[in-house]
């Protein structure tokens, strides 16, 4: 029998396994660089549970490398969207720029599930960040310079796409070594919250700079730039207990198959990634092609932009501000789920259908906060969920495949730019709304048994 105190030592030594025990280490424990002195109950009253994982240190460092990584990428896509509606004034432009990352995510995302997997995941995140980083300041240097040309935005895509196919799976992967399971569905729901709420702030603040005099998009390349250098930095600080590094080698090959097949013995993982995929394709490429609606439809310029991005950013804080309240006690799941999908699917219609018969600015603003809101309730419980259903060895690989279905997102804005050219980007969207209540009508129909998942 092993040893009450060697048991005690063990656990107080491990965020992960204190967080799991409802008990919260000191500072020192939680950065993994001192002993397991004390612990501390963690509180679960009222809105206080909302925030439960941000007391153990090592998610906090992450959380707040999260916040400054994606408040760049926030505001790096309004810049090379603006940017790309200035030098072409076409929405298929706009869409090509966007799209440019979706091939080498679709082509790389399994090779960065299995590094994943193999290697400590901090350090893949650290080399990954640092290269975006560079990739946007040599934006930023072409822009100052009067250099900057389509044919640089689309190169600089596809090879943030490559960066971002080994990034991704780790970085998602990391967080239930850091908090445990127990805390596992509140980190992910407030990793989402962080990653929204830049979501308001980046294209309002992008959104004001393009306009302000000495700043403009180059300024906002560097700006981005600093923040990808701050996210390093955070991230670089992490220690984590766990040693396990992904067992056995086998060929890359041979890792990569053996993931993909164990997806596909499971239905729960299968109806997960092929619903997300079905909100990803069709959904998901309205935030990409907002420019065009603030540019064509609603004549707002870039400040209107990052007003009508920030707009579907508060809604969409709100749902996952939600899913972290509700991360202990929540049950069904899987209706919440497909509840938020289909109402997703109706507020988009609505945007959408009412944009092209009015084309009303404020219309606009008040729909999409509940756009933002179904959208992201939806997108956490599918990520809890996909962590749940997982087996820690294979996370990365689960993860990677995940992020392959994001990678069709940017593939999917491409042609909705060029038929938003012919038949107006609110007719678009629309119809891509009723693609998506069919096919989540479709799974409640004919997948009964997935309504009722824990």
């Amino acid at each position: 029998m092993e040893n009450p105190r060697d048991e005690l030592a063990a656990i107080s030594s491990d965020p992960g396994r204190l967080a799991d025990h409802g008990v919260v280490a000191t500072d020192e424990v939680q950065m993994g660089i001192g002993p397991g002195a004390m612990a501390l109950p963690a509180s679960n009253a009222g809105w206080a549970r909302t925030f439960s994982s941000l007391r153990i240190g090592v998610y906090r460092l992450m959380f707040a490398s999260t916040m400054a990584s994606f408040l760049g990428m926030m505001m790096d896509q309004v810049a090379r969207g603006w940017l790309t509606w200035e030098l072409t004034g076409k929405a298929s432009s706009v869409g090509i720029v966007s799209s440019a990352w979706g091939l080498p995510m679709l082509v790389f995302s399994l090779f960065g599930g299995v590094l994943a997997d193999r290697l400590e995941k901090r350090n893949v995140i650290v080399v990954a960040q640092s290269l975006i980083c560079v990739l946007t300041i040599a934006i930023a240097v072409l822009v100052l310079t009067d250099l900057i040309q389509i044919w640089h935005l689309v190169v600089a895509g596809l090879l943030q796409g490559t960066i971002f196919a080994f990034n991704a799976p780790s970085r998602q992967a990391i967080i239930p070594e850091l908090v445990g399971e127990k805390e596992m569905m509140n980190a992910i729901a407030l990793n989402s919250a962080g990653m929204n709420l830049t979501s308001v702030l980046g294209p309002a603040i992008a959104g004001l700079l393009v306009a302000a005099p000495f700043v403009g998009i180059e300024g906002i390349f560097f700006i981005t730039a600093s923040t990808y250098a701050l996210s390093v930095m955070a991230v670089s600080r992490i220690r984590v207990s766990s040693d396990w590094r992904g067992g056995v080698r086998q060929p890359i090959l041979t890792d990569i198959f053996s993931g993909i097949s164990y997806i596909r013995g499971n239905p729960v993982l299968l109806t997960l990634i092929s619903t997300a995929l079905l909100l990803i394709m069709f959904g998901m490429p309205l935030q990409a092609l907002m420019p065009v609606f603030a540019g064509d439809v609603f004549d707002v310029g870039p400040r209107g932009l990052g007003f009508l991005q920030a707009a579907s950013g508060v809604g969409a804080i709100a749902g996952t501000l939600w899913v972290a309240f509700r991360a202990a006690d929540m049950t069904g799941r899987g209706r919440t789920q497909l509840t938020a999908a289909l109402a997703f699917g109706g507020m988009l219609f609505l945007f959408g259908f009412t944009s092209s018969l009015w084309g009303t600015f404020w219309l606009g603003l008040l729909l999409l906060p509940l756009v933002g809101l179904t959208s992201q309730v939806f997108m956490a419980v599918n990520n809890t969920m996909l962590m749940t259903y997982t087996d820690h060895e294979v996370r990365g690989r689960v993860m990677s495949v995940y992020m392959m279905t994001w990678s069709l997102m940017p593939l999917s804005i491409l042609p909705m730019g060029f038929l938003s050219d012919s038949i107006g980007i609110a007719n678009v969207v629309a119809g891509a709304a009723t693609a998506i209540i069919v096919g989540i009508i479709s799974i409640w129909i004919f997948r009964p048994s997935y309504r009722h998942i824990q």
